[in-house]
């Protein structure tokens, strides 16, 4: 390849870089999560996710487990009400995402989680279990090293694109979640839709225009930037009043608060 064509492709990539993890978070505040801005294509869930966390936090305590915490949104809602958070994530997957705070940061495998039994006062497990090849090893993991009485706070997506991708294995609805929770000897405590049909319907949709227009990164970083920024206002607007009408069997994510038996 040629010098200069391969100088023009750095500089390309440069700008698309600059636009996709500098402007566009700034923009969205997906650099706030989960204080995202309404113009985020993922506003309907991530306002589900926060008031859960926000309602979750008093029920967690002493040392905490947040496992696949990513950069730790959750850290800031329920630092105030445990003795230690330990932030738990796969160092090969998920790199970029990591938390600037290191000293309580440890790098493992759900599957094989390097602590013994009975370690932990509250775990948390939020949009997890679905990235996890082995569910019911991760669980087992769970179950081993919770506490009895311990806090288990549990969330998985169930009408959802899928997302992550190669990483996204499962989903899990009502019904089965509450099968586990009897399998795994967890009393369930809280039980919550996270959304209706308005968030299932809207967020698929933002989803799609994103994935559509990202097929040529300039032109979405350019020219239709400030317009994919209002439809995804205007969406999420249209999810938020949909979501009035509460059809239980349409609903994109449950959250759960859990107590080991």
């Amino acid at each position: 390849m040629p010098s200069l064509m391969r100088f023009k492709m750095n500089i390309v990539q440069a700008f698309n870089d600059f636009i996709s993890f500098k402007v566009i978070p700034f923009l969205t505040g997906e650099n706030k999560k989960p204080n995202v801005y309404i113009s985020n294509l993922n506003y309907l869930n991530w306002t589900h996710l926060k008031k859960s966390i926000e309602e979750t936090a008093p029920y967690l305590k002493g040392k905490c487990a947040d496992i696949g915490s990513g950069n730790s949104p959750y850290k800031k809602y329920i630092i105030n009400n445990v003795d230690e958070y330990i932030s738990i994530d796969k160092g090969n997957i998920h790199k970029h995402m990591f938390s600037s705070s290191k000293e309580k940061f440890i790098d493992a495998d759900i599957k094989k989680l390097p602590f013994d039994e009975n370690t932990f006062d509250s775990v948390i497990l939020t949009q997890v279990l679905e990235h996890i090849d082995e569910p019911f090893k991760a669980l087992d993991e769970i179950k081993r090293v919770i506490k009895k009485d311990g806090i288990l706070v549990l969330s998985v997506p169930f009408i959802y694109q899928a997302h992550a991708t190669p990483y996204d294995f499962f989903r899990f609805s009502e019904f089965g979640l509450k099968k586990l929770c009897k399998d795994y000897n967890f009393e369930i405590l809280e039980f919550h839709r996270q959304g209706y049909i308005g968030t299932t319907i809207f967020s698929i949709i933002n989803g799609f225009i994103w994935e559509l227009s990202s097929k040529n990164k300039l032109l979405r970083n350019t020219i239709l930037l400030p317009l994919l920024l209002i439809i995804f206002s205007i969406n999420n607007i249209f999810g938020v009043v949909l979501d009035k009408v509460k059809l239980p069997n349409y609903s994109p994510n449950f959250w759960l608060i859990l107590r080991s038996k």
